[in-house]
């Protein structure tokens, strides 16, 4: 799955979320095995409701968090390539 500023993707219903603290634990739909995300990974997590594109993900996490445009685009297809991956969001 290619990764632009349009991508679209939803958090993967079948996969359990607990709130630990500012961030949180996802299990795999297979229940196999667990991530856990920092507060920012739980701030964009709870974006991923499959009407928001990459762009505003991006735009989301400039505008909350001291980061450079550059590099939050960088760090948020980093992020969601690896949460497809892990099969943990589906394209929307």
């Amino acid at each position: 799955m290619t990764i632009d500023f349009d991508t679209i993707v939803a958090a993967n219903p079948d996969c359990p979320v607990r709130q630990v603290g500012p961030g949180l634990v996802i299990m795999d739909p297979a229940g196999t095995a667990t991530h856990s995300l920092d507060e920012v990974g739980a701030f964009l997590w709870n974006l991923l409701d499959g009407r928001h594109s990459l762009g505003q993900l991006v735009d989301a996490l400039v505008a909350t968090y001291e980061v450079e445009p550059a590099q939050a685009t960088t760090d948020v297809q980093d992020f969601l390539a690896q949460l497809v991956a892990a099969d943990l969001v589906r394209p929307a």
